[in-house]
């Protein structure tokens, strides 16, 4: 096991660029753009050879801003071949997650929520169609496709994505999504992976192991030459309930797909992120106690589980994590339609309170909407940095190989 120094008192700050747009299914064309600050402490580790290492993060101003496109667009400022940028897309209450390396990208699940205010797929279409715009070397293709889970709000995408768009290589947990909601998008995906030769790994937890992970050539596709990330797996499908009971309604915990999240970890150099899909509580504490001991969940970016869900962040996984930065994928609350984030109260204000506590750095003061309960929110002031879809469109997290990080995020009007 590492030894862990203390944090040293230090100040630093992460800029927060923020560009205003108006809406068209969540998208537009800017308005305005300006900088903000959010701060943090410092924190200083050091490493065994084959865990990570947490990295210290310095001030970087962002200062070159295209405010058009889809999603926030990357400043010219930021060196591309050192830099990982994490882009939580705005696909409403579901979850996409694009990872944004020098030579490649990976998606973490596609969305997304439908309904008469919203339509994911469009949105996630239009935000990809503007990333793949800017980064034409990719040639409209992604090293990986990641789902978690198979539930709608991270599959509905799918079809459309995979229109034009090529995948190299898909992840999931082996489930085989029977299930009616999810059952034409996983035909369309067992589908492609069948005729275009695309490298395919299910990941089951007893393939992982116990202090280390999993990672190989499917999950990890990416090879850049001045910075070589490192993608693995943490958790996956589960073949024997451990024991979880029943939840509140009555139903095994072991038969909801959430608990079978793939969970994924990104090094990028010396930056860490953690992507934990709806992973609930009571799997959480399995993944606690499976690297305990280890660094592998302490991270600097952490993607709070399950959409902000009352049962998808603990206080011991955000001691475990202890991130500088929370992102949250979830709706805008004021949609109130069924299956949004309105009608499952998502963020939980409690879980809010927990990522208050655990983040390092902060974000200027914003009104935010949490829950605190099914259709019913409450107005919060916010200053620590936590980023939401529903409350700030899409987000970019930059991060440098060094650990230098800044926020864009795509502000949605009224």
């Amino acid at each position: 096991m590492t030894s862990r120094r203390p944090w040293s008192p230090a100040r630093m700050m992460v800029v927060v660029v923020v560009v205003i747009t108006a809406v068209m299914t969540g998208l537009g064309t800017a308005s305005c753009a300006h900088d903000d600050g959010a701060t943090r402490s410092d924190r200083r580790g050091s490493s065994g050879r084959s865990e990570p290492t947490k990295p210290d993060t310095t001030t970087r101003p962002d200062d070159d801003v295209d405010a058009g496109g889809g999603i926030p667009a990357r400043p010219a400022s930021l060196d591309p071949q050192r830099t990982l940028s994490i882009h939580l897309l705005d696909v409403g209450q579901g979850a996409a997650t694009l990872l944004e390396f020098p030579c490649g990208a990976v998606l973490v699940d596609t969305g997304g929520e439908l309904n008469a205010s919203f339509d994911s797929r469009s949105a996630l279409k239009a935000q990809l169609d503007a990333f793949f715009l800017r980064r034409t070397d990719l040639n409209r293709t992604l090293d990986s496709l990641i789902i978690t889970h198979p539930h709608i709000d991270h599959l509905r995408g799918v079809p459309t994505l995979l229109q034009d768009i090529t995948v190299k290589n898909v992840v999931d947990n082996g489930d085989p999504g029977d299930d009616d909601l999810v059952r034409n998008e996983m035909g369309v995906l067992r589908g492609y992976i069948d005729t275009h030769q695309t490298g395919h790994r299910s990941i089951r937890a007893d393939d992982i192991v116990k202090r280390n992970g999993l990672t190989d050539e499917v999950i990890d596709p990416i090879a850049c030459h001045d910075v070589d990330p490192v993608i693995r797996v943490l958790w996956g499908g589960l073949d024997h309930d451990p024991g979880w009971g029943t939840d509140n309604y009555g139903k095994p915990r072991f038969a909801n797909q959430n608990n079978h999240s793939v969970v994924l970890r990104v090094d990028f150099g010396a930056a860490s992120v953690l992507i934990t899909g709806d992973l609930e509580d009571v799997a959480i504490r399995g993944l606690i106690t499976r690297y305990e001991g280890t660094r592998w969940l302490d991270v600097d970016v952490y993607q709070a589980g399950h959409h902000g869900s009352a049962n998808g962040t603990t206080k011991d996984l955000v001691d475990a994590t202890t991130p500088a930065l929370a992102l949250i994928a979830m709706g805008d609350p004021l949609r109130q339609h069924a299956w949004t984030a309105w009608a499952y109260g998502h963020p939980r204000a409690g879980v809010v309170k927990l990522l208050e506590d655990g983040v390092q750095l902060g974000r200027p003061p914003t009104e935010v909407l949490v829950a605190k309960g099914v259709k019913r929110f409450t107005g919060r002031t916010i200053d620590r940095a936590i980023f939401g879809t529903g409350w700030d469109g899409a987000v970019a997290v930059d991060i440098t190989n060094d650990g230098e990080m800044s926020v864009r995020r795509r502000q949605r009007g009224r």
